[in-house]
């Protein structure tokens, strides 16, 4: 976030991302105890939350340097508009990733309940990676002002 360069935050959140993908793996094999299934997720969905909150606040600051210096009204409009786009991108990003949590820790203690075949151990392998891939799509869909004005031309 310091160095403003989106890259960097991507890069940043991914080595995040696998340091805790590791750490879970690496306990795995090793037979060390390691925190519940609920912290790694809510650490999961923490970095994710970041991710994006860096990327809707560097897309923030871009478009409030460009407007810097420029007092006329129509310039103070669109401070007002990049301000408010802003808190409610932050205040639904938010939302978007505590009702993720609260599903796939939901989801978790159902699974927990319900027990498994090793038939069914594919099967249930692949709905949880289905559910990984879709709240990661949720929760890292671009939403920037330049994209809205564009689908509603």
């Amino acid at each position: 976030m310091m160095l403003r360069s989106r890259p960097t935050v991507w890069l940043a959140s991914a080595s995040l991302l696998l340091l805790l993908i590791w750490g879970k793996v690496a306990r795995d094999l090793y037979g060390l105890p390691g925190p519940d299934s609920a912290l790694l997720l809510l650490q999961f969905m923490l970095v994710i939350f970041l991710m994006e909150a860096s990327t809707t606040t560097l897309t923030f600051d871009h478009t409030i340097k460009q407007l810097a210096g420029k007092d006329d009204n129509l310039s103070a409009i669109a401070r007002a508009r990049v301000t408010e786009w802003e808190r409610v991108q932050l205040l639904n990003l938010g939302k978007l990733t505590i009702a993720s949590f609260g599903l796939t820790l939901g989801l978790l203690i159902l699974g927990s309940l319900v027990s498994v075949s090793i038939n069914q151990i594919a099967f249930s392998g692949i709905l949880v990676l289905a559910a990984f891939v879709a709240i990661f799509i949720l929760l890292t869909y671009r939403r920037e002002p330049e994209e809205r004005r564009r689908s509603m031309d």
